[in-house]
């Protein structure tokens, strides 16, 4: 299909037109595979890993948007290979690279960056150049579900933030996954916050600089998100 033919499509299926997603879909079967093959000595039955990677095409096409100048190819197969890894990695629990989560804050300040300075949201191009990352850690850092928040780091004298926020003898795993899903629903200022206290370990005082605000607001805002988080999490 055309270019032009493709984003026609995507912004059919966008606006839930299940025929234009199911066409879609059907014509990058191929490409699916393709990366699911690359994880063939991995484990994992093919036709499970082909599922998931079918969610990882869904979730491209539901947030591909034009202004990424890219192509919807492009801007797929790191979200599959993202999926099919976070499939593989409940089949055998490994530990998240710490260099994804700072690409993620690092691409998060040069897309605001580059918002005021271009005044309008930077493509991907745009913000692999500004970063010197690949395009392909661009995308995945823009989708990554859990950027916003490490549930288990901790520094000094901050505990982890599921243990801020739930008893000793509730700990499972099931209320982690809830958290995750909470924390990925509050605003981008407060998810941000999250992220710069309990995935980088920052004080409030060197938060305040990030966000330009004063400590004692950001002593407020974060007791407020966790007060809000502890309830929804009661």
């Amino acid at each position: 299909m055309k270019k032009e033919e493709i984003r026609e499509l995507i912004a059919k299926a966008q606006a839930k037109d299940a025929k234009a997603l199911d066409k879609l879909v059907n014509s990058h079967v191929d490409l699916v595979w393709s990366v699911v093959h690359r994880f063939k000595t991995m484990g994992g039955d093919l036709d499970d890993l082909f599922q998931v990677g079918c969610i990882g095409l869904l979730k491209a096409i539901d947030g591909f948007n034009p202004a990424f100048d890219t192509t919807l190819t492009t801007y797929a197969v790191p979200l599959i290979i993202g999926e099919i890894k976070a499939y593989l990695r409940s089949l055998t629990p490994v530990k998240v690279s710490r260099q994804i989560k700072m690409n993620a804050y690092k691409i998060a300040i040069a897309k605001d960056e580059l918002t005021k300075e271009l005044g309008k949201e930077p493509t991907v191009k745009e913000l692999a150049k500004a970063t010197e990352l690949e395009e392909e850690h661009v995308i995945l850092a823009l989708n990554a579900p859990t950027q916003a928040t490490s549930l288990d780091y901790s520094e000094g004298d901050d505990a982890p933030l599921f243990e801020r926020l739930v008893d000793t003898d509730e700990k499972i795993f099931d209320e982690r996954v809830v958290l995750k899903e909470l924390v990925g629903e509050i605003g981008k200022k407060e998810q941000t916050l999250i992220y710069l206290r309990y995935d980088l370990g920052l004080t409030q005082s060197e938060v305040a600089k990030r966000l330009s605000m004063n400590q004692v607001a950001v002593s407020r805002l974060e007791k407020k998100i966790l007060k809000e988080l502890k309830v929804k999490m009661s």
